[in-house]
């Protein structure tokens, strides 16, 4: 039995730091573990608000979407519904006016690509002979994308051949290959409002 005045020995000392470094190795281990868990749910998160802002912005154009042909800025006769030749989709909408002005169309053309990995959009401000602006990029990271149509008969159709230069599809699926995600790719379908004309 040691008495009062004794301390720990040096085995006892060394036995004890080297449990301290190992709860302090497990801690910054730890610590570290759920900080990277963090950044990566952080990211994540961002690409879903992403992908859900194109998904909004989409869903409004194909609601919008006008069973109307119209005209580029050098008047050559364009369909209502056009995609290919580096054009992922190109419309007519119609665009609500609250407060009408004079000279204002209410019509616009979209026109929607895939451009250096990213989903971009251009507008006209008028469907008729009028040149798009420059392309927003809507969505970045985009491998691919592939365009499937569902025609009034219920089948889908991976090229749009309408009928009648007026004709839309019912529904438009957007299949989207993301870079650094092998895995399975987006799919998305949006409902076209004037398909059903």
């Amino acid at each position: 039995m040691r008495g009062a005045d004794t301390g720990f020995t040096l085995v006892e000392m060394m036995v004890a730091l080297f449990i301290f470094g190992m709860i302090a190795s497990a801690s910054v281990f730890l610590l570290r573990q759920s900080v990277e868990a963090e950044a990566r749910s952080a990211v994540r998160l961002e690409e879903m608000g992403d992908i859900r802002r194109f998904s909004a912005i989409m869903a409004q154009d194909t609601t919008l979407m006008l069973p109307r042909p119209s005209r580029d800025a050098i008047g050559s006769d364009r369909v209502a519904l056009m995609s290919g030749n580096g054009l992922l989709l190109g419309f007519t909408r119609q665009v609500v006016q609250i407060d009408p002005q004079p000279g204002v169309s209410s019509l616009q053309r979209i026109e929607w690509a895939l451009r250096d990995g990213q989903l971009t959009r251009a507008v006209a401000s008028k469907a008729d002979g009028a040149a798009t602006t420059a392309p927003v990029p809507i969505l970045e990271g985009i491998e691919s994308a592939q365009l499937r149509f569902r025609d009034k008969q219920g089948l889908w159709q991976s090229d749009w051949r309408p009928q009648r230069t007026n004709e839309l599809p019912i529904a438009i699926e957007l299949t989207l290959a993301q870079v650094g995600n092998p895995g399975a790719p987006l799919v998305l379908q949006f409902l076209v409002a004037g398909g059903g004309v």
